[in-house]
């Protein structure tokens, strides 16, 4: 079993090298993220058109801005600076929470849990301010339940947290109250209570509450009410994620038994039932072989997003019971205690950590032949392609279209304005970000191989 310094220390690497790496293949252009960045270089600033995720929308493109301001005008540097927004948000948060959980192997192996379960199984969509927001809730809540006391530098911390949870995701319906109350739990625990700390605090609870009423009004008053419609439909179809059902399954049979017979996590069983879905995540990429729809896919990561806040929100409870005094004497905080037990809990959360690297590696390197196919395509033809001529209407790139990002993502690989632009298949007529036949002028900016 890992020790503690090990598992921290692990992780953070292995997130961060991952991040890097995602960002070199220029992840953050699959599906929204093209067209986001046509509309940030096109205009030259950020593009922000959702004021309810502003704050998450901005800091993302922070890296990609900074760039087009520096002068650079080669696309494919900023496609990588653009993922490289997308992912180092979401994983400065995690980093945070990890080197804050690293003393407690209970807490630790729920943050771990959280970035192998949650984030690496939805995060092909990094455009999806839902990373951010899980991110930052797991932050808050490791934030709370390990800190002994009122501090000027906690409260400083979750303030700014906080603050920027009000225009994040709409996921704060639910989050925002909750780590409010957390907030307030801890304010009330605590013995001493120094005034300035306290402010911060309570500042933070209130900052947790607007941002649940600015989700609140985000889904009264919605963007697009399709758009609204067609996320509660698609909300029961996380199933179609395999990554995420393997790695789900493996954690809920330890959260199961952990309710029902806690003491039997101090034996090898549960683990190893649990493992059994592990290794088969861990296998998943060889149902690729088989050439079916049955594998790990890069756009299912989009239909388990909801489900998993409902994930991340559980693990919020499991931490505040498990520092609550009230709990003190829960069956399975007596169990957790023995120093046995809590590094098997901690094993079994870097095992599901490390099951899901061959999908996600599977899945990244046929992003990038995919790329590939794509900017072919693109550079030995003019005007307008239609898709059913291109290698892209085959397996395996077909697996990673997007009809409506087609146009989209051939401007953003064009090397001269007088590249081809791929055409959504003929029988497509839902929206496109613009007019095929008056694309937007990018002027200076082309890629470089």
């Amino acid at each position: 079993m890992p020790s503690r310094i090990l598992a921290y220390r692990a992780t953070i690497g292995l997130i961060w090298a991952l991040a890097l790496w995602h960002s070199w293949i220029c992840r953050g252009l699959f599906i929204d993220g093209s067209a986001f960045l046509v509309n940030i270089v096109h205009y030259e600033q950020f593009f922000e058109f959702y004021p309810p995720r502003a704050y998450a929308m901005i800091a993302a493109q922070v890296p990609v801005v900074a760039g087009i301001k520096l002068g650079i005008t080669d696309l494919h540097q900023l496609g990588r600076l653009f993922s490289l927004g997308l992912f180092a948000l979401p994983t400065v948060l995690y980093t945070l929470a990890l080197v804050r959980a690293r003393h407690d192997a209970v807490v630790l192996a729920i943050v771990i849990t959280a970035i192998g379960g949650v984030f690496m199984t939805t995060s092909f969509f990094i455009i999806g301010e839902y990373n951010t927001a899980y991110a930052l809730a797991i932050l808050v809540a490791v934030w709370l339940v390990t800190a002994e006391r009122l501090t000027v530098g906690d409260g400083l911390v979750l303030l700014a947290a906080a603050a920027f949870s009000i225009r994040t995701y709409e996921v704060f319906i639910y989050l925002g109250p909750l780590l409010a109350a957390m907030t307030l739990w801890q304010v009330r625990r605590v013995e001493r209570r120094p005034v300035v700390p306290m402010l911060l605090y309570l500042g933070a609870a209130a900052c947790f509450i607007a941002g649940m009423a600015v989700a609140i009004d985000s889904v009264v008053h919605p963007y697009s009410a399709t758009h609204l419609a067609e996320t509660y439909d698609m909300a029961l179809d996380f199933w179609q994620n395999l990554q995420f059902d393997f790695a789900f399954v493996a954690m809920l049979i330890v959260a199961i038994w952990a309710l029902v017979r806690p003491e039997q996590l101090a034996t090898l069983r549960p683990y190893r039932w649990s493992a059994i879905f592990a290794v088969l995540l861990a296998l998943s990429p060889l149902l690729a072989l088989a050439d079916t729809v049955v594998r790990p896919l890069a756009k299912s990561h989009y239909v388990a997003r909801t489900v998993c806040g409902l994930v991340i929100a559980a693990m919020v409870v499991f931490l505040w019971c498990h520092a609550a005094r009230m709990f003190e004497n829960w069956r399975l905080r007596r169990v957790l205690r023995d120093e046995g037990t809590r590094r098997r809990v901690l094993g079994l959360a870097c095992l599901i950590l490390l099951a899901i690297l061959p999908s996600d590696i599977f899945l990244s390197l046929t992003w990038q032949s995919y790329i590939g196919s794509l900017r072919q395509v693109v550079t030995t033809h003019t005007g307008l392609v239609a898709y059913e001529e291109t290698p892209l209407a085959h397996r395996p790139d077909l697996l990673l279209v997007e009809n409506w990002a087609l146009p989209s993502q051939s401007l953003i690989l064009r090397s001269r304005p007088g590249d081809g632009i791929v055409r959504p298949p003929r029988d497509f007529s839902d929206w496109l970000p613009f007019p095929l036949d008056n694309p937007p002028d990018l002027g200076r900016f082309v890629w470089r191989d």
